[in-house]
């Protein structure tokens, strides 16, 4: 069966290449280029962003995208206010009365001045709001409405002409399948979140924040492998966060009382890897004025976590591999066995493989650390816990430095979501921080993020000049992002942006990227 979501972008992208164009409409072209960029970015942002663009193209100054639930209820997956008006409560916003007739009538609902109309008149809701022009355009979803796009101007009355209206409508059956998405997703993500605070409330996971689904499984594995006493190698891009899930799987087993010490080996340097690791006599070599011991006999009874594994030298390596086996070593410049009780968390970004094909690895010790594997996903693979770190990094930072920052508007939100954080973690605390300290009002916007990472994100608030530029560095990241994971593979890429192959070639020609399918 055909995707809806696929077919509706399929259309946007036809519309975007040429073909079905609608001459006379370049407001309505915008708003498509506007929805095809963020279409494929899941999230109530994106949808956010578009509903935005529609109301500064059609003058409304409150514009909701609402979902009716079984009970009758309203979800709001979007809402948003401009000029003096706030968006505190969505609900107490916008008319019940209207949204009735909307549901109701399954179409397209123009109200010209709500307080002159004798349907709505007498609500309690049109004269508290003061209400005017109003447009309801349905989300439909197998011919019936399941959501609408609510738009009104409480300034003037007729505000919506034929031209506007027609912009919305055609936006409403693009959002549709997409809105229809995110409702699924969100109700994935409430099941998934569900399943963390249960793990949450059972194990320690205070410092490892996330509740996308790879994380999920990451937490589920940690508690099966903590209690055990088996080496573990954690793997994983750098700035994932390595160490804090080795401190989770050292907070989770019986070790847990007893000591978690950490050590870099890229930090080490190769001459004094082995007195750092099993420690020195006094006059073992020169500056070794007084014996000191190492960290193994630091972490006895507890954990020893060895990050970057793979940059320890082979001589090291053989003398950890005897420790693993033995339990035993000897300081440097003594010949006395130390005996230590100690469990090894080894971490790398490597591929140990390729390091013993090279020779730099012994191929013994591989096996002997690998008892138990732990994957650290990147922070592009759980782009959904994306916001939620940088929110509550976010807090931790205004707090620390007094400033402030205390949430971020649409299009930052956006652009956070859709860079590529080749950093990870890392790389976004660092953004974070850095805004922290720069933001002059509660309210961060993107010009407080590095240009590589604010090129992601279209100001809602900008002429539509600028946002129609923003769109194209949008389509240009999301082309580039798909090709990456599809390896350079036309068809993949095709198949991961949901058009059809022969709409890419075009896409990547309009959007000045190479159309070699190795690139």
């Amino acid at each position: 069966m055909a995707d809806p979501a696929g077919s509706a972008l399929e259309r946007l992208v036809r519309r975007l290449t040429g073909r079905e164009a609608q001459p006379g409409k370049p407001d309505e072209a915008a708003l498509l280029a506007q929805l095809d960029a963020v279409a494929h970015v899941s999230g109530r942002e994106a949808l956010d962003v578009a509903l935005g663009a529609l109301m500064r193209q059609v003058g409304a100054q409150r514009g909701f995208i609402a979902v009716r639930d079984e009970a009758g209820g309203l979800r709001f997956v979007a809402a948003r206010a401009f000029a003096s008006l706030r968006i505190e409560t969505p609900e107490a916003e916008l008319s019940r009365s209207i949204l009735r007739a909307a549901f109701e009538d399954a179409g397209l609902l123009v109200v010209e001045d709500a307080a002159a109309d004798n349907r709505f008149a007498d609500a309690k809701s049109v004269q508290t709001l003061r209400l005017k022009a109003v447009l309801v355009a349905p989300l439909n979803r197998d011919g019936k409405p399941f959501g609408v796009l609510y738009l009104d101007n409480p300034a003037e009355a007729a505000a919506f002409d034929d031209a506007r209206r027609a912009s919305a409508s055609a936006l409403a059956e693009l959002i549709a399948p997409v809105v229809a998405r995110e409702i699924e997703l969100d109700d994935l993500r409430r099941t998934v979140a569900a399943g963390v605070e249960a793990l949450r409330s059972t194990f320690d996971f205070e410092n490892i924040v996330g509740e996308s689904a790879p994380m999920l499984a990451l937490m589920k594995t940690i508690t099966k492998v903590a209690p055990t006493k088996a080496t573990v190698l954690v793997r994983g891009e750098t700035g994932t966060g390595k160490e804090l899930v080795a401190r989770a799987v050292h907070a989770q087993s019986r070790r847990a009382d007893g000591p978690f010490v950490a050590i870099n080996c890229a930090a080490l340097p190769a001459d004094l890897v082995e007195a750092e690791l099993f420690g020195h006599e006094r006059g073992a070599f020169t500056g070794a004025d007084r014996a000191r011991i190492g960290r193994f006999e630091a972490a006895d009874g507890g954990t020893l976590f060895l990050d970057e594994v793979a940059e320890l030298p082979l001589d090291a390596q053989a003398k950890l591999l005897r420790v693993l086996e033995e339990g035993q070593f000897e300081r440097v410049g003594s010949s006395e066995p130390k005996t230590v009780n100690v469990r090894l968390i080894a971490a790398t970004h490597a591929d140990l493989r390729d390091r013993v094909a090279l020779g730099s690895f012994r191929e013994d010790l591989l096996f002997r650390i690998r008892v138990l594997e732990l994957e650290v996903p990147a922070l592009r693979e759980r782009d959904s816990d994306v916001l939620l770190i940088a929110e509550r990094l976010l807090a931790r930072f205004a707090s620390e430095y007094g400033s402030p920052a205390r949430e971020f508007d649409p299009a930052t939100r956006l652009a956070l979501q859709t860079y590529l954080w080749p950093g990870n973690v890392r790389e976004l605390r660092n953004v974070i921080e850095r805004a922290a300290i720069l933001a002059t009002q509660p309210i961060v916007d993107a010009s407080l993020l590095p240009p590589e990472i604010a090129g992601a994100a279209a100001d809602p608030d900008a002429p539509p000049l600028d946002i129609k530029n923003a769109v194209r560095e949008f389509k240009r990241r999301f082309v580039q992002q798909a090709r990456t994971a599809a390896g350079g593979d036309h068809k993949t890429t095709a198949a991961l942006l949901g058009v059809n192959a022969k709409y890419l070639y075009q896409m990547l020609k309009d959007l000045g990227l190479s159309t070699d399918a190795s690139s």
